[in-house]
């Protein structure tokens, strides 16, 4: 079995919800060689696409949502044609079903290099390629001098959707393995959080 490599496509935009909100259709069975895994698109991974007129910058995000889309849920009539008869005489019929992805952009990198972290303020185009993004990419995105860069902590703590404590807990996490150098950092800012949102659910 073909490993797959952790910064092919796993889908591409189609919409946007905010500046900072878009959302990217999965690739599904047909559309591309080899199709992502659930894994490649848990909640929490990194993933990177192309936004603005340079070719070499891109927007760098956190995947934080999924959405099933199935245009036959509520359609309970009779049917004319079996799914079997369907994949032969209407095969675009059973691409209508799509994996949807929440991702919330948080920074910016240029060629490889950390440009904006908490924001990206060039906009992406319908139909950019998202992939996932190496350690290597994650460990340039955070670097700014030998220092920690984490500039969309911040952001992240201000937003009101009940998912992000937990997801920004298990990007800590990440980074306390993948920078090891900075754990005492991480581990102080998981700690704050930790107790922040054991406060928030007491109340």
């Amino acid at each position: 079995m073909r490993k797959r490599a952790m910064s092919e496509s796993i889908g591409k935009i189609i919409k946007s919800n905010s500046h900072l909100d878009y959302v990217c259709q999965v690739h599904g069975p047909g559309e591309v060689p080899h199709p992502p895994r659930p894994e490649d698109y848990a909640l929490g991974t990194w993933v990177r696409f192309p936004a603005g007129s340079d070719p070499g910058s891109c927007a760098v995000g956190l995947v934080y949502d999924t959405q099933l889309y199935n245009p036959d849920y509520g359609v309970f009539g009779p049917r004319l044609s079996t799914p079997a008869q369907l994949e032969v005489f209407s095969p675009d019929y059973l691409n209508e079903t799509a994996t949807l992805l929440g991702i919330l952009v948080i920074g910016q990198m240029r060629e490889g290099r950390r440009a904006a972290s908490g924001f990206c303020p060039v906009a992406a185009q319908v139909g950019a390629e998202v992939s996932r993004m190496e350690p290597e990419e994650i460990k340039v995105f955070h670097s700014d001098g030998g220092q920690l860069e984490i500039g969309y902590y911040t952001l992240l703590l201000s937003m009101t959707d009940p998912i992000l404590p937990p997801l920004l807990l298990s990007v800590l996490d990440g980074l306390e393995r993948l920078l090891p150098e900075h754990a005492r950092i991480v581990e102080a800012l998981r700690t704050n959080l930790s107790w922040k949102t054991h406060v928030s659910l007491a109340q």
